[in-house]
């Protein structure tokens, strides 16, 4: 489901506390993986994906995601 960054970051923080292990992804827009031109932040957790893309590259809302990832205690 693609979402805005902002309701991403959202769901990160909800799901972290729910105690529902999550995980991200960053897609630049050449990667095998990555059917569009743009640059894809990608959130799983269990059986559900949100995606937010970017027309530029999203290093700003990586590093708040990652910090928020790895500090979740």
């Amino acid at each position: 489901m693609n979402v805005g960054y902002n309701e991403l970051l959202e769901r990160a923080e909800n799901l972290t506390k729910e105690g529902i292990d999550w995980h991200h992804h960053y897609l630049p827009p050449k990667c095998l993986l990555n059917k569009t031109s743009k640059h894809l932040i990608i959130l799983e957790a269990k059986d559900n994906q949100w995606q937010s893309s970017f027309d530029y590259k999203p290093m700003k809302e990586l590093e708040k995601l990652e910090n928020f990832f790895f500090n979740r205690g």
